[in-house]
């Protein structure tokens, strides 16, 4: 019994004394970095846009699941007299890189659907078949619009009156955040200048799924919609002038007193000149007019104020274009309308007629 004792006693003292060993040794201490420290806290990589349910499908198979912007869209599309829109999607055609990357050309064209899909709003805006650009085209205008040569844009409007290309170039990508992705280029141009109506970008990450793609095609998309509804509504700081083609003139002097006959027309508040060219015996000018309604409107007071003059009509509009040409010995007129008031507040109106020297036709 004694025995017993003595060692449940040994053995208190033993697991007391370790207990008081593990007690007296040193506590590491660890630095926790302050909120601000950048180097301590990464963020989590993710891929552009955010959230990403936000331009998910969420309706049944077959039906057509509208875009944020896309009542406005179609609005302003109505007010600039219904463009022909075309949609395009470029990609690297080697085989090198299909065999790199295992993307097949029927991946990048389910982008150009689905592009397409989206900006057709459901059939309220023409998109014409990308298609037809091959057809018409001889096959180096074609790989030169497939490049992006803006140089072959007037082609495509005189064949196929397109007024709007909507070009995405689609190529791998090792420069994404969240890894490898296929990089989204779109860019919304003016067929009859050039002009970039609207631009963005997006990292799509892999697999090309079906989902992947409604979902950054559609942010996408929504982000051209919102640029191409500001042009087109006359929106804070946007800047839509109508395109006037001046034709058979005889001299460059003749373009420029054209410039100032437009110049002149109420709605009219600033006409830039975008190009002259001319020859001893003809002249042909671009103007860019800011007008304050639609480019149907001015092509109305254009006439209304033509109407007056001799020599000169306007010919033609299509989209936001309008062409001018020079038919006769021409007398330009501009009639201005003031209003004087008298004392018993009566309003007299009066019209005063300008005449210009005549100008030639070209020869």
């Amino acid at each position: 019994m004694k025995r017993n004792n003595l060692t449940f006693t040994l053995g208190a003292l033993m697991l007391a004394l370790g207990t008081m060993m593990a007690a007296c040794q040193t506590v590491q201490r660890v630095n926790i970095p302050s909120a601000q420290d950048r180097a301590a806290y990464q963020p989590v990589p993710y891929s552009k846009p955010l959230p990403p349910d936000a331009f998910a499908q969420t309706g049944g198979i077959g039906q057509h699941v509208p875009l944020p912007d896309e009542a406005r869209y179609v609005r302003a599309y109505r007010t600039q007299r219904d463009p022909r829109m075309m949609v395009l999607v470029t990609y690297p055609t080697s085989k090198l890189a299909m065999q790199k990357t295992g993307i097949l050309p029927n991946d990048y064209q389910a982008i150009q659907i689905s592009m397409i899909d989206y900006l057709n709003a459901g059939g309220q805006v023409d998109i014409q078949d990308p298609q037809m650009a091959q057809q018409v085209l001889d096959r180096e205008s074609f790989l030169r619009l497939q490049n992006g040569d803006p140089r072959v844009l007037p082609l495509i409007q005189h064949q196929l009156n397109t007024d709007i290309l909507v070009e995405v170039q689609a190529a791998p990508t090792n420069q994404a955040a969240a890894g490898p992705a296929i990089r989204l280029l779109a860019q919304a141009l003016g067929t009859t200048n050039g002009r970039v109506l609207g631009a963005e970008y997006v990292d799509m990450p892999l697999p090309m799924s079906k989902t992947n793609i409604n979902l950054y095609t559609g942010f996408l998309a929504d982000k051209l919609m919102q640029k191409l509804t500001t042009i087109w509504s006359g929106g804070a700081g946007a800047f839509n002038p109508v395109t006037v083609r001046i034709y058979n003139a005889a001299t460059v002097d003749d373009v420029l007193k054209i410039q100032h006959f437009v110049e002149k027309v109420p709605g009219v508040g600033l006409v830039v000149e975008q190009g002259i060219t001319g020859s001893s015996a003809t002249a042909y000018g671009t103007l860019a007019v800011q007008y304050k309604g639609s480019p149907a409107g001015f092509y109305v007071a254009l006439k209304r104020e033509l109407g007056v003059s001799s020599g000169l009509k306007a010919t033609d509009i299509q989209n936001n274009t309008v062409d001018m040409e020079i038919t006769g010995p021409m007398i330009l007129k501009t009639t201005s309308i003031t209003t004087k008031t008298r004392v018993r507040t009566e309003t007299q109106t009066v019209t005063k007629t300008i005449e210009n020297n005549p100008i030639q036709p070209a020869r």
